[in-house]
């Protein structure tokens, strides 16, 4: 425990770091950030969110009961380390199930093996301390500690504090389906040029998914629950706020 507490420490001091370098210097673009996808502390973190988020098994059917009782955390992170660090790391297609909607239709989730979680997760953390430090206060969407409740707090603090002539409610329809991977990569440009973040954020891209153990390919979008999903999204947004102020 006090060595896991120590590398939650390691990782949010390096979060923290990354966050303040972003805030004071608007147009530096991050060009070495992919070795620390590999780092021990990060995946062991990694692992520990994910763990605590539970979760069903991916495509490869391996559990985290699996890895703790026959693999062993170690072992499994260790490998996971050396396939990023070699460069011979693939992300497997993720598995589709389906869930119902209010109105009758269903809604897609992408499901990723544990390796892939954990992998996501750790980029996550790296994505979050760049592209926070782009977001305006306002903006609620994806955003660790923000919720659907911090929205509406600050839609009221607006109208009450300021002069509204209108208020704009709209929504982007299947905004997960249908990501363009060529214009997520640009975006993604204006604040990080490491080309490996970059070579691994595409392999996770372009997965696929299996459904009805048929594999498909991705040509567009992202699968709804997965990790990376919900960062990806802020990346389009937090660039929109840099380049033309919107939102």
């Amino acid at each position: 425990m006090p060595r896991l507490t120590q590398s939650f420490e390691k990782v949010r001091d390096f979060q923290r770091k990354l966050y303040i370098k972003a805030k004071q210097e608007k147009d530096f673009r991050f060009y070495s950030l992919y070795d620390k996808t590999y780092r021990k502390d990060m995946l062991q973190c990694a692992w520990q969110q994910c763990r605590s988020n539970k979760g069903a098994p991916g495509v490869d059917g391996i559990s985290f009961n699996t890895i703790e009782q026959t693999i062993g955390v170690e072992i499994f992170l260790s490998e996971i380390a050396t396939e990023l660090k070699s460069g011979a790391y693939r992300p497997q297609p993720v598995k589709r199930v389906y869930i119902p909607k209010p109105d009758g239709s269903q809604r897609p989730l992408g499901i990723p093996a544990y390796e892939d979680k954990i992998v996501q997760m750790g980029l996550s953390k790296i994505l979050n301390s760049v592209y926070e430090a782009d977001f305006l206060d306002c903006s609620c969407g994806f955003r660790p500690n923000r919720s659907c409740h911090d929205a509406l707090k600050m839609i009221n603090l607006i109208i009450e504090a300021r002069k509204v002539n209108y208020i704009v409610d709209a929504d982007i329809k299947g905004f997960f389906d249908h990501v363009d991977h060529e214009w997520m990569m640009k975006f993604l440009g204006h604040r990080i040029i490491d080309p490996s973040i970059h070579r691994l954020i595409w392999r996770i891209l372009k997965a696929g998914y299996m459904e009805n153990d048929i594999i498909h390919e991705t040509d567009e979008g992202t699968p709804h629950k997965e990790v990376s999903s919900v960062r990806f999204w802020p990346i389009c947004f937090s660039t929109m706020h840099l380049i033309y102020g919107w939102f």
